[in-house]
């Protein structure tokens, strides 16, 4: 499978590219380091349009939102076509957190670009059958090294759980997911 990554040399980006790689995938990665930038949503667009997967990962203002649409037009009932979307647990509640020391205005923006991603992904998903559309948030993993990650999920084996989730049951489609951390494995 051909699989679109934005954001794919860091964190859970860096994490997706190295365990779908490991099992055979042809990566197109899509990264600011590597001379590409998500705000050039047509360009960007360009580059994943003949994919079969697209992992929505890097976000930046409401650009991450805007490079959804951008995709589903060129995708638009074409079967066997997936996006993933990353967003973030902060979603899940009333008001934003302020996790590691972060400015309180700088994560409702985010907490509030994530809701508008959220938003556009159910909408679109509810328009036609393909592209196949998942929200996905993460919960307390460990995703930059200049953060405090105590209490915090391992970014590659939390990246190793979702694709392991959504490889292994056949005939099933998972819309929303929460992923977070604990220290404590259910026992069963």
């Amino acid at each position: 499978m051909k699989i679109a990554i934005t954001g794919h040399t860091a964190g859970i980006g860096q994490a997706f590219t190295k365990i779908l790689e490991s099992r055979g995938h042809e990566i197109i990665g899509i990264s600011r380091r590597t001379g590409e930038n998500i705000r050039r949503i047509e360009h960007t667009a360009n580059l994943i349009e003949s994919c079969d997967m697209f992992i929505n990962n890097a976000q930046t203002q409401y650009a991450q939102t805007e490079l959804l649409y951008a995709v589903w037009s060129r995708w638009r009932g074409k079967d066997g076509k997936y996006i993933w979307n990353i967003s973030t647990q902060m979603t899940e509640h009333p008001v934003n957190s302020t996790p590691d020391g972060q400015d309180d205005l700088t994560m409702s923006q985010y907490r509030n670009q994530k809701i508008a991603l959220e938003e556009a992904s159910r909408q679109l998903r509810f328009k036609n059958a393909w592209p196949n559309i998942s929200i996905i948030r993460p919960g307390g993993v460990a995703t930059q090294e200049t953060f405090d990650n105590t209490n915090k999920a391992d970014v590659d084996p939390w990246v190793k759980s979702i694709v392991d989730v959504f490889s292994h049951n056949e005939n099933i489609i998972i819309s929303e997911i929460s992923v977070g951390y604990t220290k404590r494995r259910i026992p069963i």
